[in-house]
């Protein structure tokens, strides 16, 4: 009767962790709808050499995307209209991001999603998307092909990993550039700066302890720490040990693909210490 009530009581203290651990999903970092029509608190803007200007809040039919369905931005975007800003001058034109701490945040894995609608002219004009890598920028996308055929209304949205270039002032570019030729122009709908913050365990800070992602979307869990990782238990929700993994590594990958969509307690042992959180498989 005792080792039942014991065995209960275990059970029950592990359902109490899964309800009181927190965990930390990926993350919006940054967000522009370039719905208003002003320029964002924090963005930068540099004009044509003829002070030819972005235009923000822009929900009028794009010039060059066609006749009988062009493409617009509904809800408004920011453009640049190559037309109107003079025949055959050298236009460059940007748009710069705030800088954000993305080491601050504890991010690991960072992406930027674009929706834009590019509209060239005889092969000419380009637009580019480069990132600020804490010492040089660094170029991303270079294109020159138009957004969708004439008369698609389609626009081009576009994911690119930013991982690499993760730093404490990181920043994004957008650049317009006619080529010296008489386009059309660029035009940007929404941008959004999307990454993974790995999570820490209190008590295991001082060793650099922390793992991603969580949720667990593609079925394996990442662990890292300053000092060797001992062993590896996972729980489910009624405190059955499901999982055990022995480490001797800084980092350890857990492959939780198996296990059904749920809710999952990890305790990790490093050296004299213990930490203990939930994790959410999906």
């Amino acid at each position: 009767m005792l080792n039942q009530n014991f065995r209960k009581m275990k059970k029950l203290s592990f359902i109490y962790i899964l309800v009181c651990v927190g965990f930390m999903a990926n993350a919006q970092l940054q967000h522009e709808d370039f719905n208003a029509a002003s320029l964002p608190d924090g963005w930068s803007a540099t004009n044509a050499a003829n002070g030819h200007s972005w235009m923000f809040g822009y929900k009028n039919n794009l010039k060059g995307s066609g006749i009988q369905n062009p493409a617009s931005f509904q809800s408004g975007g920011v453009v640049f209209n190559d037309y109107n800003a003079g025949d055959f001058n050298h236009n460059v034109v940007s748009l710069t991001s705030p800088s954000i701490n993305l080491e601050e945040k504890n991010v690991v894995e960072a992406s930027i999603e674009i929706t834009y609608n590019l509209r060239s002219f005889a092969n000419d004009g380009s637009f580019k998307v480069n990132v600020w890598d804490g010492v040089v920028w660094q170029n991303i996308l270079n294109t020159s092909d138009d957004s969708g055929l004439k008369d698609s209304g389609e626009h081009t949205t576009t994911v690119l990993d930013v991982t690499q270039f993760i730093n404490s002032n990181f920043k994004v570019q957008f650049v317009y550039d006619d080529e010296s030729s008489l386009t059309w122009g660029v035009g940007i709908d929404d941008y959004k700066l999307i990454g993974v913050e790995a999570s820490t365990v209190e008590g295991l800070e001082s060793i650099g302890f922390r793992y991603f992602p969580n949720p667990v979307v593609n079925g394996e869990l990442t662990l890292q720490s300053s000092e060797e990782i001992s062993s590896i238990n996972v729980y489910n929700s009624i405190g059955q040990r499901i999982m055990f993994k022995e480490s001797l590594n800084l980092e350890s990958k857990l492959n939780m693909e198996h296990l059904a969509s749920g809710a999952y307690v990890v305790k990790v042992n490093i050296g004299d210490n213990t930490g203990i959180f939930k994790v959410i498989k999906q």
